[in-house]
């Protein structure tokens, strides 16, 4: 009965977990899967306790402590979701305890090779206790802002203290610290986080300038700048929107021997989205600072691509090449450090223009070089 009882409690957290997780189909379809088997398990091995019953709730829960066990540790590659190690919460780690609770009882059944059920269980403080755990649980899950990884999300390092201080210092390999941001939603929060995460993921497929060629992503010649973006005009006005898959633009830093490195994406909104849409500034809140660069002026390279030659005068007016001709908003995803956060600008001309004042900019901190 007691093994029942916390697997049914276990699998109630993981039930509750379920919504938390839906920006992450797999991930969410799995937690649907082990909130079925957990509550069914207990609820039969309650209605009709077998042997082989509790072999099978053996496997069901140890299994569940096992998968959030290597999670806390490394993380599982092959899951959407769970790439990186994500920290232990409240919520996970006493759905944890009580699978594994779950587990213990149902192995020391098969040990035994004997089912014993008293003919007057006392259940009534071990229900109360499994219910105020999995109460608990579930309430702390509803508020906690889910983000995956310890490069995801460094909101305890404040103990909900309300921060203005932002842009802050962002460095992939440590905790990310965008939590309790004046003016941000747990939303916003959330949808940042990710959008962080996974760009640090997926954009690794470009890492070689090569293959970003070779898929259709071509230079705009700005290697003097020490940054090197290469745009793949055809994703300007699909219809994907901060899609790490398909980023519109890749930066890469420019080093000795012209040594290429990866460190950002350039996302843009579609040529017809204001910088004051909704669509934009409604995403991440004042996380993000979406610019653009309506100066710059171009010429027609040898592979057919806009390269840029220069900038316009006081006038607005290119003296060689032509003006760009789109407008598009646009916002960096760094997956290098940057002592101006994950979304920062680049420096000087690099950080076009927004519709604040440079006073005002959340993704730039003054005058200084960028990160190697």
């Amino acid at each position: 009965m007691y093994a029942s009882m916390a697997s049914i409690g276990a699998g109630l957290i993981h039930g509750g977990a379920i919504g938390l997780h839906a920006e992450h189909p797999q991930l969410a379809r799995l937690f649907i899967l082990v909130t079925v088997a957990q509550v069914a398990w207990g609820v039969m091995v309650t209605l009709h306790p077998r042997g082989w019953l509790f072999l099978v709730g053996m496997f069901v829960n140890a299994s569940a402590v096992a998968g959030w066990l290597v999670t806390r540790l490394s993380g599982i590659s092959w899951i959407d979701g769970l790439e990186v190690r994500e920290r232990a919460q409240i919520a996970d780690s006493l759905c944890a305890a009580l699978g594994l609770i779950a587990a213990a009882i149902a192995m020391n059944a098969v040990l035994r090779g004997k089912i014993e059920i008293s003919s007057t269980p006392r259940l009534a403080a071990p229900s109360v206790l499994v219910a105020v755990v999995t109460i608990v649980a579930m309430w702390n899950g509803a508020t906690h802002v889910h983000a995956h990884g310890d490069e995801a999300h460094g909101g305890a390092a404040h103990d909900g203290v309300v921060l203005e201080n932002w842009p802050r210092a962002f460095d992939p390999s440590l905790p990310l610290d965008i939590s309790n941001v004046e003016g941000v939603s747990p939303e916003q929060e959330l949808r940042a986080a990710n959008l962080i995460k996974e760009t640090g993921i997926k954009l690794l497929h470009w890492a070689d300038p090569k293959t970003a060629y070779a898929e259709g992503w071509r230079s705009i010649g700005d290697t003097v700048t020490g940054f090197e973006h290469y745009q793949n005009y055809s994703l300007y006005d699909d219809d994907k929107f901060l899609d790490p898959t398909a980023p519109e633009s890749l930066v890469y830093k420019v080093g000795l021997g012209g040594q290429r490195t990866l460190v950002s994406a350039m996302f843009m909104a579609g040529t017809k989205v204001p910088m004051d849409s909704p669509q934009l500034t409604d995403y991440a809140g004042s996380l993000m600072q979406w610019h653009i660069h309506d100066n710059l002026c171009f010429v027609k390279g040898f592979s057919g691509a806009p390269m840029v030659v220069g900038i316009t005068n006081a006038q607005g007016v290119c003296a060689f090449g032509t003006r760009s001709p789109g407008d598009n908003a646009m916002v960096h995803v760094w997956i290098v450090p940057h002592e101006c956060g994950p979304f920062a600008a680049l420096e000087g001309v690099g950080a076009g223009s927004a519709i604040v004042s440079e006073a005002d900019r959340r993704d730039k901190c003054g005058d200084h070089t960028h990160p190697a």
